[in-house]
C-alpha cells in the first residue's frame, strides 16, 4: 500500500490560537444540486412538463445536470476553497467564518453564496434560487492567487480585507435550527457557535478574454457542488430535511465511505453517483481527479473522449496493440460501475474472459492462442476495428430452488462458446464497481490479516488471505483487488487491466508478452505505452472516487414533490433489514465496518471509518460458483468477498447500457438469485435466508438497496 507520513496535500489543520482551517477543491457543474431537469417548485411541476392523468404526477421529467461533467471539465475548471473558522478561539466573543477562493482563472464578483432561505414563502427553489441572509457580495476583486502551500495561511491581515486574495466574510451570524419552522417565519440571527450548520456553494464566473488568454474557448459561467460546513468541525456529507430539503449533516453511521461520502442526490443524476470525488477532496487533488477521469473516458486508439465537447487526449493516441477487448476503461466499467450481464448470443467483450492451459502436473499456464485473456477485437493496420476471437453465451444452464414459503427461484449459469479454440480452463469476469477502491487500499494490512481464520467458525466460515508478487519489485504483498484478490495496489490493478483488457503497456508491464508469457515479462523489450505520469493519474482518480452515503433516512421533500426513487426510504424497514443481515451472520464475510490507516499518500483516505461490507479475504463458495481458475492462494472455488457499498445504485449507474448481473460472471439477475447461489462457507447464511418470510426478505432487500 502506498504510504508516507506526509500527505500529498493538507485538508485541515489547526493554528496555534485554535483557528480551524479547512481546504477543499471544487469542480464546475452545470446546474444546482436540487434540480430535476428544470426548476423545482412547491407542486413539483416545471413549465415544460405535462401531467400523467392516471397518477396526477409530472411526466417527461428529464434528469438534472448537477453530477454531470461539463465539456473541458479537466481544463481550468477546478479551484480551491478555504474556510477559516474562529469559533473555537478562546475568548473570541464574535466568531467569524472567512471563505477564500484560490483560482486559476479571473473571477467576477459574487462567487460564493451562504444560504438557508427556507424562511421566504415566495422562494420555491429550496434555498439556492435566492441566497439567504448569510451572503456578502461586497467583496474585493483581487488578482488570481495560486493554491496555498501545505499548512501555510495566506493573507495574514484578513480582518482588514487585504487584497492578497479574494475572500468572503460571514460576519458572526448563523441561522437557527430550520426544522419545523412554518413558511413565512422570520429567523433571527445570533452569534456563531460550534455545531452550527452552514451551506456553502461557490461558483465560477470568468470572462471570455480571461479564458481565451489560456487557449480555452469553453464556457465561462458555472455552478459547483453544495457543501455543508459544521462550525468547529469541517465539511460533512448532507441530506435534505424539512421544510424544503434544507441541508443537515448525515449521521456518522450512514457514511459508508467516511466523511468523504457522497451526499444524498436530489438532481436525479443517479447514473453519475459512482463518478464523484470525495466530499472533502483537496484543492490540488480535485485537479488530479478530473485529469485521471479524462484518461478513464478516453479511447486509447483514437484519443477521443466519450463525452462531447472535450479535446482529444494526445498522450494516448495509438497506444493499443492489434488485439484488445475494449479501447476505454468505461466501456466495461459502465459509469464506473459493473459491466452489463451476459446475454445469449451477445459477444462478451465488455467482460473479461480469463483462460489457461492446464499442464499434466496440474499447473496453469497461459493458453497458446489467447495468453491469459481472450482479447476479442482487433485493428487492421489502417485502424479499422475487426472481430477476432469472439466469446458468446451459447445458453444458460438452469435449475430451480424453493424458498421455505414455496417461492421458486430460478438459478442460471452461462455456457460459453468460442469462435476460436476452446480452452480447458475458463473464467468469465464482470467488471467491478470502481468506487471506494482508494479506501480499501488504505486499510492496514495487519487489520485484514487479523480477520484470517485457520479454524472454521460454527458456520464453517474461515477466510484466507491472498498474497501476490509486485510485478515491478518482486516483493510479496497482500492481495486486495480483483475477483480473487490477485492485485495488491491500485497501480497494479490499473496496469493489469490496461494490459489484459485494452492491450496497453505501462511501466509496470512494458511489453504485451507480459500477458502471453509472464515468465519472460522482465526480459522482453519495452514497447510504447502509457507514461508513468498518466498511469499515476488513473491510479489517483481511482483513489479519489467516493462512495455514496447509505440512504437510510427519509428526505424532507416539499409538499406535492414526489421523492426520487432511490430516496424513497422506509427507515423502519431498512433498520430491520440491517438487523437481519447481522443475525443471519452475513457479516462473517461481509464485514460491516473497518478503519483506514494513517499513512496513505492521500489525506482524504486517512483515518476514516468505512462500511464496505467486505473482509477482503478469500472464501470457498462451493462447486456451483467454481471456475477452476487459480490465482495465487485462490483455488477455483475461492472468491474475494465483494464490497456491497453502492449496491442500491447498481441499476441507476448501469442506466440503459444493458441488464444488471450480479456475482463474478453476472449470472444472477437479482439479489435473491445471488444469495441463493452462495454455497460452501456461505451455505449456512444462505439457508437462513431461504427460511425467511417474505416480509423479512423485503426488509433485507430494503437494507441492501440502501447501501
Amino acid at each position: 500500500m502506498p504510504g508516507s507520513n506526509d500527505a500529498i496535500e493538507s485538508l485541515q489543520f489547526t493554528l496555534p490560537d485554535g483557528t480551524l482551517v479547512t481546504r477543499f477543491g471544487a469542480r464546475v457543474q452545470d446546474r444546482h444540486g436540487r434540480e430535476r431537469g428544470e426548476e423545482w417548485n412547491e407542486i413539483g411541476y416545471g413549465p415544460n412538463e405535462t401531467v400523467d392523468p392516471a397518477t396526477g404526477l409530472p411526466r417527461n421529467k428529464a434528469p438534472g445536470r448537477h453530477l454531470t461533467f461539463v465539456p473541458q471539465y479537466h481544463q481550468n475548471r477546478t479551484w480551491g476553497v478555504e474556510v477559516i473558522d474562529r469559533s473555537r478561539v478562546p475568548n473570541n466573543t464574535r466568531p467569524v467564518l472567512i471563505v477564500n477562493q484560490y483560482t486559476l482563472v479571473d473571477f467576477l464578483p459574487g462567487g460564493v453564496a451562504f444560504f438557508r432561505a427556507f424562511d421566504r414563502p415566495g422562494d420555491t427553489g429550496f434555498g439556492w434560487m435566492n441566497p439567504g441572509q448569510l451572503v456578502n457580495d461586497k467583496v474585493a476583486i483581487c488578482p488570481p492567487t495560486p493554491y496555498p502551500r501545505n499548512n501555510t495561511l495566506y493573507n495574514a491581515n484578513l480582518a482588514n480585507g487585504d487584497c492578497a486574495l479574494q475572500h468572503w466574510t460571514y460576519p458572526g451570524h448563523a441561522e437557527l435550527n430550520s426544522d419545523g419552522f412554518p413558511n413565512g417565519r422570520t429567523v433571527q440571527a445570533r452569534p456563531l457557535v460550534a455545531g452550527d450548520v452552514v451551506e456553502i456553494s461557490p461558483s465560477m464566473f470568468s470572462t471570455n478574454a480571461a479564458m481565451q488568454a489560456k487557449g480555452d474557448f469553453g464556457g465561462i459561467r458555472y455552478y459547483s457542488n453544495e457543501w455543508t460546513y459544521v462550525v468547529g468541525q469541517g465539511l460533512r456529507p448532507w441530506y435534505g430535511v424539512q421544510p424544503r430539503l434544507m441541508n443537515a449533516p448525515l449521521p456518522l453511521d450512514t457514511l459508508s465511505g467516511g466523511i468523504g461520502s457522497v451526499s444524498y442526490n436530489y438532481s436525479d443524476n443517479g447514473s453519475f453517483m459512482f463518478q464523484q470525488p470525495h466530499n472533502h477532496t483537496g484543492m490540488q487533488n480535485m485537479q488530479r481527479f478530473v485529469e485521471g477521469r479524462r484518461l478513464v473516458h478516453t479511447n486509447f486508439t483514437t484519443g477521443k473522449h466519450n463525452e462531447p465537447g472535450n479535446d482529444p487526449h494526445p498522450n494516448v493516441v495509438g497506444l493499443q496493440g492489434q488485439r484488445f477487448s475494449q479501447s476505454a476503461c468505461i466501456a466495461c466499467h459502465t459509469n464506473n460501475g459493473r459491466s452489463a450481464a451476459p446475454e445469449i448470443g451477445r459477444r462478451l467483450d465488455t467482460m473479461a474472459v480469463r483462460v489457461a492451459r492446464t499442464a499434466a502436473d496440474g499447473a496453469q499456464l497461459p493458453h497458446p492462442t489467447y495468453g491469459t485473456t481472450v482479447q476479442m477485437n482487433a485493428s487492421t493496420a489502417a485502424g479499422t476495428p475487426q472481430n477476432w476471437g469472439g466469446v458468446r453465451v451459447k445458453e444458460f444452464e438452469t435449475r430451480t430452488v424453493k424458498l421455505a414459503d414455496g417461492t421458486d427461484v430460478q438459478l442460471r449459469k452461462p455456457v460459453l462458446v468460442f469462435d476460436g479454440p476452446t480452452p480447458d480452463t475458463v473464467s468469465l469476469r464482470a467488471a467491478q464497481p470502481m468506487i471506494g477502491t482508494g479506501l480499501l487500499e488504505a486499510v492496514p494490512e495487519a487489520d485484514i490479516l487479523a480477520r484470517v481464520r485457520t479454524t472454521a467458525d460454527q458456520d464453517g466460515v474461515k477466510g484466507v488471505a491472498n498474497f501476490v508478487f509486485d510485478p515491478e519489485t518482486g516483493a510479496v504483498h497482500l492481495g486486495r483487488f480483483g475477483w480473487k484478490a490477485s492485485k495488491a495496489t491500485l497501480r497494479h490493478q490499473t496496469a493489469s487491466a490496461l494490459l489484459q483488457d485494452m492491450s496497453v503497456t505501462s511501466p509496470v508491464y512494458p511489453n504485451r508478452s507480459c500477458d502471453s508469457n509472464p515468465a519472460g515479462c522482465a526480459s522482453a523489450p519495452k514497447q510504447r505505452g502509457i507514461s508513468e505520469a498518466d498511469l499515476q493519474q488513473i491510479s489517483n482518480y481511482l483513489a479519489l472516487l467516493a462512495v455514496p452515503a447509505q440512504r437510510s433516512l427519509p428526505s424532507g421533500f416539499p409538499k406535492g414533490v414526489s421523492a426520487i426513487e432511490e430516496l424513497d426510504v422506509d427507515s423502519r424497514q431498512v433498520a430491520a433489514g440491517a438487523k437481519l443481515f447481522e443475525a443471519m451472520r452475513c457479516v462473517a464475510c461481509h464485514t460491516a465496518s473497518m478503519k483506514t490507516g494513517s499513512n496513505h499518500l492521500f489525506a482524504e483516505l486517512r483515518d476514516q471509518t468505512i462500511r464496505p461490507y467486505t473482509d477482503l479475504l478469500l472464501h470457498d463458495m462451493g462447486p456451483g460458483l467454481a471456475d477452476d481458475y487459480k490465482e495465487g492462494q485462490a483455488s477455483g472455488s475461492m472468491w474475494r468477498t465483494p464490497a456491497l457499498w453502492g449496491l442500491g445504485y447498481t441499476d441507476k449507474v448501469l442506466d440503459r447500457e444493458g441488464t444488471v448481473g450480479y456475482l463474478h460472471d453476472g449470472r444472477a439477475r437479482n439479489l435473491t438469485e445471488a444469495i441463493m447461489w452462495h454455497d460452501g462457507e456461505a451455505a449456512a447464511a444462505r439457508n437462513r435466508f431461504a427460511k425467511l418470510a417474505k416480509a423479512q426478505r423485503d426488509e433485507l432487500m430494503a437494507f441492501l438497496r440502501s447501501l
